[in-house]
């Protein structure tokens, strides 16, 4: 299952990043319990809100059930020792994403603002992605054919994807800095926007600049990029830096080194984990079934 999930390497590092500021969680009551595993009302709580993010039906009911399968599956596989790694964590959260036709970083932005808490997050999909484990390991002689991956990604918009390679200016602006001192540094990133041309001969005039620092450079897949930094990096030209943007350390922007369109290995994987996942389909909610209904679930 390893080789189908790399699409997710960094989202599971990401879903903490976006989950840092998560609520305070309300007081619970635990209101069932499933082969002994409490079940509170924020349970119930947190579910529904994820269902409603994810565009599935989200009644009480449907988040209680939601809840029971979560914990089933984890479970379940806690027999037989399976504990997926962040990257398969991360393509189990990718999934949906792509169902829904967003990015993920969108997707998990979409659960903090609904008011989701990191722990119920990350329950779900690592019981999600070790439950997939699980029916995989059950099915290992269950394939899909390179005709059917190739056929998918034509419906999706084609098997290449533009490979950008690029550097990071950042104009550092110290803590607790005043506004003047922000304004100055944005205005020396204009001016710098306008003398920079090319990575090379640039990186030497950021280099002799005060309070300026250019990062090595790096390769990253369209697919595997925001869309709205995808787009800012389409309109710049090779050699030329994007608009300057607020960040963290200062005032940032990205020097376009080079840009080509290769083989997206990463979006190509994805697409094999997710057919495959859909011929599980089936075989998954049987198996599902029969753990539920050796289960023992009592309610308050």
């Amino acid at each position: 299952m390893t080789a189908v999930i790399r699409h997710g390497k960094n989202l599971a590092a990401a879903a903490l990043v976006l989950f840092a500021l998560a609520a305070p969680v309300a007081a619970q009551t635990v209101i069932a319990t499933v082969n002994d595993d409490p079940i509170t009302n924020v349970d119930i709580e947190q579910h529904a809100r994820m269902l409603r993010v994810l565009r599935k039906p989200a009644s009480s009911q449907n988040a209680f059930d939601d809840v029971v399968d979560t914990r089933l599956k984890l479970i379940e596989t806690s027999k037989f020792k399976i504990k997926p790694s962040p990257s398969e964590v991360g393509w189990a959260m990718g999934f949906p994403a792509r169902e829904l036709k967003t990015e993920p970083q969108q997707l998990l932005a979409a659960m903090t603002r609904a008011g989701v808490s990191q722990d119920q997050v990350e329950q779900k999909f690592k019981a999600d992605a070790a439950w997939m484990m699980y029916i995989r390991a059950l099915n290992r002689t269950l394939e899909v054919s390179e005709s059917d991956v190739r056929a998918e990604m034509a419906r999706r918009g084609g098997g290449k994807s533009a490979q950008y390679t690029i550097r990071q200016v950042i104009f550092v602006v110290p803590n607790g800095a005043g506004g003047g001192v922000l304004q100055e540094r944005f205005r020396n990133a204009q001016a710098l926007r306008g003398r920079f041309n090319g990575c090379e001969a640039g990186a030497e005039v950021v280099r002799s600049m005060q309070d300026a620092v250019i990062q090595g450079a790096v390769t990253r897949s369209g697919s595997g990029l925001p869309a709205q930094l995808k787009q800012i990096l389409d309109k710049t030209e090779v050699g030329h830096l994007t608009p300057p943007q607020r960040a963290a350390e200062g005032i940032m922007m990205l020097a376009l080194c080079a840009k080509s369109d290769r083989e997206d290995n990463e979006a190509t994987e994805a697409v094999r984990g997710d057919l495959l996942v859909k011929r599980l389909e089936g075989v998954s909610s049987q198996r599902l079934a029969e753990v539920k209904a050796r289960a023992i679930i009592v309610k308050k």
